[in-house]
Order: structure tokens, then sequence, then C-alpha cells
């Protein structure tokens, strides 16, 4: 089991934008989560089903704005104590 976050990217500036807290869920239901992302996003008269946008806002830092992209879920990394 990883802790997940609901990753984006912004097609303008290419920058990828982690959002909200991690979740911990077994790495071998995520393909299941991703679809249910997508099944989620049809129920828009249900907004308590919408977990993960498809779509968030993104302030480009050469003064751009960007509508990032839902891309997945990335794993959190453990930062390692240096030696």
């Amino acid at each position: 089991m990883g802790s997940y976050y609901a990753t984006y990217k912004c097609p303008l500036c290419g920058t990828i934008i982690r959002c909200g807290n991690p979740a911990d869920v077994p790495q071998d239901k995520l393909p299941e989560i991703l679809g249910m992302v997508v099944r989620n996003q049809m129920m828009q008269g249900n907004p308590a089903l919408h977990q993960a946008p498809m779509y968030i806002p993104h302030k480009c830092k050469d003064g751009n704005a960007g509508l990032a992209v839902f891309a997945g879920f990335t794993q959190e990394r453990k930062k390692q104590s240096g030696r």
C-alpha cells in the first residue's frame, strides 16, 4: 500500500501539480480508482461524487493561466534522512 496524490499537468507550461492530501491506496487498485474518477465526472448532477476534478486552474510561472488536466495518481515519496 502506498500514499498517492491526485496529479495534474498544465498543457501550457508542462508543470506537474499534486493536489490535496495523499490517500493510502493499494497499488493494484489504482486502475479501478482511475475508472471511478472518469465515471464520477459523468455524474455531474451529484457534486458529492466529484473527488478529483478533471481540470484545475493553474497560474503558470510565465504569467499565463492554464487549465491543468487530471493526469493520474503519483506516489508520495518519503524523504530520506541524510547520512
